[in-house]
Order: C-alpha cells, then sequence, then structure tokens
C-alpha cells in the first residue's frame, strides 16, 4: 500500500485531505522513479514467464519483399517484446530459394505468395497468413491510361515499363512477351520503393501487387493511379508460412506464424 511504502521510504508521498490526495513536493520527485521500478518489475516478471514457457531457442525466416516490407517488421517488434530472450534472422529472398530452403530444412519459416489451388511436396507444411493480393497497373498522374476502367496487356505495349525486377515477374511478363511481342522496358528495379518513385516521376507504367500500394503516400497525394490489369495478371495471391514437416522449435515457430496473422 501507498501507507507502507511511504514508512518504508521515511517520506509523505502524498497529502490527503478532503479535496482529495495530491503528491508532496517530495512526491512529485519519487513518483517517476516509483514508476520506473515497477515498469522494470513488470518486464522482469514477463521475461521469468518467457523463459518457463516452451517459447526458446531461435528462429532463421526468410521472405519475398512484398512481406518483408509490409507485415514482418510490426510481427517482428511485437513478438520480441514478449519473447526477448528468441534469437530472429530475417532475410529477404526470391520465392523459389525459399521454397528450396525450407525443403532442405535450412530455415525455420518460408514467407512467400501462392496461387488459390497451388501445392508442395511432402516435406512443406503451408501455413495461411489469411492475407491475399490482386494486382494493379500503376500509372503516372494523367495518363491516357487512367481514363479506362480496365487496361489489358495489350495497351500497355506502346509505354515505357518500369519493370519490379523479380522473378515471379518475370515469369509472368515472358508468358506474355512470348505471344504478343517485347514490352518497352525503360527501367528496372527490384526496390518497391524507387519502382513507385519512378512512375510518379512520369517515367514509365508498371504493375505490381495491390498489397504493396497499401498507404503508399504516392497513391494517397493522387500523384499515380492504380487500374485493374488483365491476364497474366488477373488472379489472387494467396500469402503462406512455409515449414518443413520436421522442424525443430514447433511451439516457437507457430507462436511467430500467430503474430504474423495478427
Amino acid at each position: 500500500s501507498i501507507a507502507n511504502l511511504e514508512s518504508e521510504l521515511g517520506y509523505k508521498i502524498f497529502n490527503r485531505s478532503r479535496k482529495g490526495t495530491l503528491p508532496t513536493e517530495v512526491g512529485k520527485r519519487l513518483i517517476p522513479l516509483i514508476i520506473d521500478i515497477l515498469e522494470a518489475q513488470t518486464s522482469l516478471l514477463s521475461e521469468v514467464e518467457a523463459l518457463h514457457s516452451n517459447i526458446k531457442g531461435s528462429l532463421k525466416i526468410a521472405t519475398i519483399p512484398t512481406l518483408f516490407n509490409k507485415i514482418v517488421p510490426k510481427a517482428l517488434s511485437n513478438f520480441k517484446k514478449d519473447y526477448a530472450h528468441i534469437d530472429v534472422e530475417v532475410f529477404e529472398s526470391d520465392r523459389q530459394e525459399i521454397i528450396k530452403m525450407i525443403e532442405n530444412n535450412e530455415i525455420d519459416i518460408g514467407l512467400i505468395g501462392k496461387t488459390e489451388n497451388e501445392t508442395f511436396s511432402h516435406h512443406i507444411v503451408p501455413h495461411s497468413l489469411n492475407l491475399s493480393t490482386d494486382f494493379k497497373l500503376i500509372v503516372p498522374k494523367k495518363s491516357k491510361l487512367s481514363l479506362k476502367s480496365m487496361v489489358e496487356m495489350e495497351s500497355i505495349k506502346q509505354f515505357p515499363f518500369v519493370l519490379y525486377d523479380r522473378n515471379f515477374y518475370h515469369n509472368n511478363f515472358k508468358a506474355f512477351e512470348d505471344e504478343n511481342g517485347p514490352l518497352k522496358i525503360v527501367f528496372r528495379t527490384n526496390n518497391p520503393s524507387v519502382l513507385i518513385k519512378t512512375v510518379s516521376e512520369g517515367l514509365g507504367v508498371s504493375i505490381v501487387s495491390s498489397l504493396m500500394l497499401e498507404d503508399d503516400p504516392f497513391i494517397l497525394n493522387g500523384l499515380i493511379e492504380m487500374l485493374p490489369i488483365g491476364s497474366p495478371f488477373d488472379y489472387y495471391i494467396y500469402f503462406t508460412a512455409l515449414t518443413n514437416v520436421d522442424r525443430v522449435n514447433e511451439q516457437t515457430i507457430r507462436t511467430f506464424i500467430e503474430y504474423l496473422k495478427n
């Protein structure tokens, strides 16, 4: 109680009267320190509780860039607040490399996008992240394409194109170009921020996932417009955490995946 604390410290912390309870001058100096001590105690108890839990070991996680930018930082921050004793390594990689690393049990979690009916080898266990995205054509403001309600790939062949330089996009564009001829690629980058900035400057158009564009300032400020795009980008991607069937640290892995979902 406050009275016991005052007795232990040898100082009166609060003045009590019919008008209420107010801190004394000494109390004003000590109360912030008392709060710090209580917060440190809470943190210590949380750490001890975590050490006694089944959440232990370390995590090695590979992720595609979109998830690296959009959901991993927040999930990792919240996870580390609750399980500071767990060492977590996160790095960015291409989708096929991530699948290969999971098959070889080189990483604990692989974060990728998959099509709705896609399956994996029997070594791989998929865990849905309850998150999906479609694709959008992004164009500079006042582009002629922005007048369309839907854009087919054939319509963008005449426009300079900014390529998101990732294998997933290469594969989709190759299928289109094999049948329809090459796009006018003027710029390649694997940095989403650079790509969006380049389009906003009017240097070309591009195709990216809707998730990548969420809360983007160039979209919010009207410097870029996004439009529905046709084949071969007229489908959804479902984001998924992959693990190996022979994984260790089962509880730690499952716990981190729950943080990704939230």
